[in-house]
């Protein structure tokens, strides 16, 4: 396997980007994340806290065994002009996107970020929040990233900072990772403990991020994260045909989503093992929200069970079970929905709500390639957002996600569909991967709620 490589890019104007190559010695040197931040504070320089975020984060993937490198974008992208001269009415013209925004192009230092964002096999992109968005650098990046179509089948991943602990560093990573996934890339989260959007630094004054050791350490989980990806998606090609389940959300009484479904699979992988779990079909309990979950009883009572259910809810007329075992044995997940007028079975909600045991049971969805896929009737507006939901529930199970899926209807008929073909080369090289890497060593810890019950419980993932 080649030797792989994860570029973190720098999006605040506030990089201290001349001192960005002492700061990548600094990752090298060190082996912890004490360490790192030892140097980088022995070292009397100033870095801004999307730096030491993204350092924190290639300290991780360097740790896991991939090449790193950190680089700052203040430079290429530049303000045309500084200061209360500036009048943007002596601009004309719109035509140029460095226009539209008042940054200016490097052009030959952009060249070289191309060619190391195309060599790179994992991103990770920091930036400081803006009234919960990025900031307008890392956007110009991805906006030329968009334009050169480099991030497709990479590995990618988010961290942000914010002077707030809920200062919008969530929403600006959801975003970054939407934009992400529609240029191909295959995105990830901060996986555990926690398992949320990407790294979430609270601090506001410059190289104040180095004091929020909680922040830091789901900055060094996106990096390991990256790296693990990473690797899983260059040890090799798949030599079958991954087992693929498409998980039905909510339809009509007579079904008429499942066979529009039916219809794009036989177009798309008629030759593919294929299922459809249409949950109207499925009688599935609310989650009664126990403050210890799975159950402690049933674990002890399952413990030598060869496919052991939870969940707390026994009775035989609840069918979680058999979903979970659908779940656990797939090679990837489609999560389906459906946005028009029809009256719909809606089982989404409830059907996510369940979910809880598995991912509190040491994440057993981990690493399993995710997409979600919304039928979409046009001029509907009940369940637009639907794809962002997926994402921001089920990556939270430690999960990878795929560019989404989107067929839009006009009066019931198929006016334009995304083709699944373009997904299966990534989600057989991720099925692959997962064969062939070594198992790590993960635990869901129960962050938030006082009984750690389970906390030092540990499963082997791939």
């Amino acid at each position: 396997m080649k030797n792989l490589k994860v570029l973190g890019v720098v999006g605040s104007i506030r990089s201290n980007h001349k001192n960005i190559k002492k700061l990548e010695r600094f990752i090298l040197d060190s082996s912890t994340q004490t360490e790192l931040n030892q140097r980088i504070k022995d070292s009397k320089i100033i870095f801004s806290n999307s730096d030491i975020a993204v350092s924190h984060s290639l300290l991780a993937s360097k740790n896991y065994g991939s090449n790193i490198e950190i680089v700052s974008i203040t430079d290429i992208f530049k303000h045309k002009k500084l200061g209360i001269y500036y009048d943007l009415m002596n601009y004309n013209s719109i035509d140029d996107i460095d226009e539209i925004d008042s940054l200016t192009l490097d052009e030959s230092m952009f060249q070289e970020l191309l060619k190391k964002v195309d060599k790179a096999d994992g991103i990770i992109l920091g930036t400081p929040v803006y009234f919960g968005d990025r900031s307008s650098i890392a956007n110009k990046f991805l906006q030329l990233t968009y334009k050169y179509k480099v991030l497709k089948g990479k590995g990618f991943g988010v961290v942000s900072t914010g002077a707030k602990r809920n200062g919008g560093q969530e929403t600006a990573n959801i975003y970054s990772l939407q934009e992400a996934l529609a240029q191909e890339a295959i995105v990830v989260g901060n996986g555990p403990k926690t398992a949320q959007y990407g790294g979430t630094v609270w601090a506001g004054d410059t190289g104040k991020a180095i004091d929020d050791s909680f922040g830091l350490e789901t900055c060094y989980g996106v990096g390991r994260q990256v790296a693990q990806l990473s690797e899983i998606l260059n040890i090799g090609e798949y030599k079958s045909k991954p087992k693929i389940t498409f998980v039905l959300t909510m339809d009509t009484e007579e079904k008429k989503y499942e066979k529009i479904l039916q219809k794009y699979i036989k177009r798309n992988l008629d030759s593919y093992n294929s299922k459809i779990y249409n949950l109207i079909d499925e009688t599935i309990y609310r989650c009664i929200a126990c403050n210890v979950c799975p159950s402690p009883k049933m674990v002890e009572k399952l413990k030598s069970e060869d496919f052991p259910y939870h969940c707390v809810i026994q009775t035989k007329k609840d069918n979680m079970k058999h979903v979970q075992e659908a779940l656990v044995n797939s090679d990837s997940i489609i999560f389906v929905g459906v946005n028009s007028h029809d009256d719909l079975i809606y089982r989404y909600q409830a059907f996510m709500e369940r979910t809880r045991f598995i991912r509190h049971d040491d994440f057993e969805l981990s690493n399993i390639p995710s997409v979600g896929m919304l039928i979409s009737e046009l001029g509907a507006t009940n369940n637009q957002i639907f794809n962002v939901k997926v994402l921001t529930s089920f990556i939270r199970h430690n999960t990878f996600f795929l560019k989404p899926v989107e067929i839009i209807l006009k009066d019931g008929e198929v006016i334009y569909e995304d083709s699944f073909r373009n997904l299966i080369p990534f989600i057989e090289k991720i099925t692959s991967g997962r064969e062939k890497i070594d198992p790590m060593e993960i635990s869901y810890k129960a962050t938030g709620y006082s009984n750690k019950t389970f906390d030092e419980t540990k499963k082997l993932r791939k």
